[in-house]
C-alpha cells in the first residue's frame, strides 16, 4: 500500500471525546508526551484539503514489504513494515530498507513482542517506541515523521498511545 499522509501536530488543550473508531490504515489519531507537554497527532491517509495549516505535514508512505516498485519506494519519505518482526530482525530491516532508499526520512518496523522500532535518517540510530500502538497502526510512522519535521528527536517522545476517537 502506499499512500499521500496529512498529519496534524498540535498541543492537546482538553481529551478527546470518544466516537467511532476509524479504519486503522486510513485514520489515525494518537497522544504523546515531551517534556511532560501532551500532544495530539491526527493522521489522515489520502487526499487532505489542509488549507494551507501550518501545523501540517504531507508526505508520501509505502510499505516496504509489499511495494515492488522501486520508484515509489525510492521517493518515499515513510517507509513502514507491514509484518511484524522480532527486535533484531526488525533494525536490521530497518537499515537495509534506509541504506537502499536514503530519500526516507523515517522507517517503522513493528516489533513481534509489542511496540515499533523506528529509524530516522538524521540519528541513525534505531529506537523503539510506541508499546502501545498495535502494529496494524502503520500511520504511527507518519506520526512520527511530523513530529520529526517540526523539530524534534523521536527518542524525546514518551507514552505514544492511540486515542479512540477521532
Amino acid at each position: 500500500m502506499r499512500h499521500l499522509v496529512t498529519v496534524a501536530l498540535r498541543r492537546a488543550t482538553a481529551p478527546s471525546a470518544p466516537s467511532r473508531r476509524e479504519d486503522p490504515a486510513s485514520a489515525l489519531t494518537l497522544r504523546g508526551t515531551s517534556a511532560g507537554r501532551v500532544y495530539t497527532f491526527t493522521a489522515l491517509a489520502g487526499f487532505v484539503r489542509t488549507a494551507g495549516a501550518s501545523d501540517t505535514d504531507e508526505h508520501f508512505a509505502v510499505d516496504a514489504d509489499v511495494c515492488r516498485e522501486r520508484r515509489l519506494l525510492s521517493c518515499a519519505d515513510v517507509l513502514y513494515a507491514s509484518r511484524a518482526r522480532p527486535s533484531t530482525a526488525a533494525v536490521c530491516w530497518l537499515t537495509g530498507v534506509t541504506a537502499a532508499f536514503p530519500g526516507c526520512r523515517l522507517a517503522a518496523a513493528p516489533l513481534a513482542e509489542g511496540g515499533w522500532s523506528v529509524l530516522d535518517s538524521v540519528s541513525r540510530r534505531a529506537v523503539f517506541v510506541g508499546l502501545r500502538v498495535p502494529g496494524d497502526r502503520p500511520l504511527l510512522a507518519s506520526c512520527l515523521h511530523a513530529w520529526l519535521v517540526a523539530g524534534h528527536e523521536v527518542a524525546v517522545l514518551q507514552n505514544i498511545h492511540v486515542v479512540h476517537g477521532t
